[in-house]
């Protein structure tokens, strides 16, 4: 799979694109102008330096294609005013609902999951960063612009060359999506920040850079959420108009608040100020889904998928989405069938083993759960899967008490914030008791449940059982409704 999300078939294209930067600026502006060619100045100078990112390329030129295909000819990328935009009746208008996904992460993001088994529920929701590991979009402005845009004023840089050269190299970092690479985006936006300190997309990039660096383990959730939420809080107080600001901010809100509320007035703001953000559309998509808006989700991936083409995480995400939505057949056959196109892929591992455990299955859960521990090679990770299949090898019936144990462990250091996770973990196997317990805990600490594929499941379970369904109802969160115009 290409690192940036785009297909590697169309490599040769943008390079072609790319040789007129060399040879005709004039012919480059025009393009920028009149067909949307994704190109941004670097400021200073007489001439004015133009540059693009290899991923803008890519999706400006399947663009292209699939307009010449439709029979355009000459009129090549050109398109009418409503060309691409979100269809009114699809595009969120509603301000009022609450939370969304949990600690994942979206968001996880590949980024969908909240504390406690961080790496597996994140991957549901964002892969907030799984999910969004393998997109690479610039932090300030969409995949696809508005053609009354000029690229210069899409992507605002530093006045100062160097800053422009350092945060320019962080994106690129950032779109890579490898630990050594957002190490050194990190480092390269805190640089921007000190030398340009009310520049604001640097903030936002500095945010996003770190919820993305957590899915390696390259950083606790509650010191990678904490140093996001910071950022972007700096973004947003030095420019409220933030597109990427007020997304990274609704991923916070969402899987480490547990605001839903909040988490969907922040996206439906994004979107507002830059209804063609892909990522924007995507992220907000796995929370949709995580919060039981399936028709609401679904159409987000469209729109995901329209402006961001060729992109794999969306449709992992999406197959997740079935899972979320009780189309567990659908599910599962889409899954399979993307982890044999991309078997290099953790969060597929990580949604199949999601599948596997809601059905019983924990023998599954701990194959897919160990594939994808290997994938991510976190040894967090590879030890508690060594842990796990001991268990399985010696009681599958009592193997979910590794994970229980585990996420106990992780909420005693703060990186959990509720018991959700590993009581959906005891509902699947069966294990009353074990639920009971951490549904008496989570109501006596006042927790609160967003996730409304996992409330659902564990309240389905237990339909004929009084007691599971009275403590059930004391941390369920009500789902916010999600209004679409």
């Amino acid at each position: 799979m290409n690192q940036s999300g785009s297909p590697r078939r169309r490599l040769d294209g943008w390079k072609a694109i790319a040789g007129y930067f060399r040879r005709d600026r004039t012919t480059v502006m025009r393009w920028a102008r009149e067909r949307d060619l994704p190109v941004h100045r670097i400021p200073g100078g007489k001439q004015g330096s133009v540059f693009a990112f290899e991923d803008e390329l890519a999706a400006w030129s399947s663009r292209t294609e699939q307009h010449d295909l439709a029979g355009d000819g000459e009129a090549g990328p050109a398109r009418s005013p409503d060309a691409g935009a979100i269809p009114a009746q699809d595009a969120p208008a509603g301000r009022p609902p609450p939370a969304a996904r949990s600690s994942q992460p979206p968001s996880i993001t590949d980024p969908r999951r909240p504390s406690g088994m961080r790496w597996l529920w994140p991957s549901l929701g964002a892969l907030a960063a799984a999910g969004i590991l393998a997109l690479a979009l610039p932090i300030s402005g969409g995949a696809i612009l508005p053609s009354d845009r000029q690229p210069d004023k899409v992507a605002p840089l530093p006045k100062e060359p160097a800053v422009a050269r350092d945060y320019i190299a962080a994106r690129e970092l950032w779109a890579h999506r490898t630990p050594a690479d957002l190490k050194q985006a990190i480092s390269l936006y805190e640089k921007v920040i000190a030398a340009s300190p009310d520049f604001a997309p640097a903030y936002a990039g500095l945010a996003e850079a770190w919820l993305i660096i957590r899915e390696y383990g390259e950083a606790t959730d509650s010191r990678a959420y904490g140093a996001a939420k910071s950022a972007v809080e700096q973004a947003l107080k030095l420019d409220e108009r933030l597109p990427a600001a007020h997304r990274a901010n609704g991923f916070i809100q969402y899987w480490w608040s547990y605001d839903a509320q909040l988490s969907v007035n922040s996206f439906q703001r994004a979107l507002a100020l830059d209804p063609r953000d892909g990522l924007t559309h995507f992220w907000y998509a796995n929370i949709l889904s995580d919060l039981g808006e399936d028709e609401a989700a679904q159409r987000e991936y469209d729109t995901a998928q329209l402006l961001l083409p060729g992109t794999p995480t969306i449709a992992i995400e999406r197959a997740c989405a079935h899972w979320q939505a009780g189309r567990d057949r659908r599910a599962l056959m889409e899954l399979s069938q993307l982890k044999t196109q991309y078997p290099q892929d953790a969060t597929i591992r990580n949604c199949l083993a999601w599948a596997h455990i809601s059905r019983g299955d924990i023998s599954a859960y701990a194959r897919e759960f160990r594939e994808m521990a290997r994938l991510r090679n976190v040894p967090e990770l590879l030890s508690l899967s060594a842990r796990l299949d001991r268990a399985v090898a010696r009681d599958e019936a009592t193997a979910h008490m590794v994970l229980v144990a585990d996420a106990q462990r992780e909420f005693a250091a703060g990186e959990r914030k509720t018991r959700m996770t590993p009581a959906f973990h005891a509902s699947c196997m069966g294990d009353r008791d074990t639920l009971v317990a951490l549904l008496r805990q989570a109501g006596l600490l006042g927790e609160r449940w967003y996730s409304a594929t996992l409330n659902k499941r564990i309240a389905q379970k237990w339909a004929d059982d009084a007691e599971v369904q009275t403590l059930l109802k004391q941390v369920i969160v009500a789902t916010p409704k999600v209004e679409l115009s």
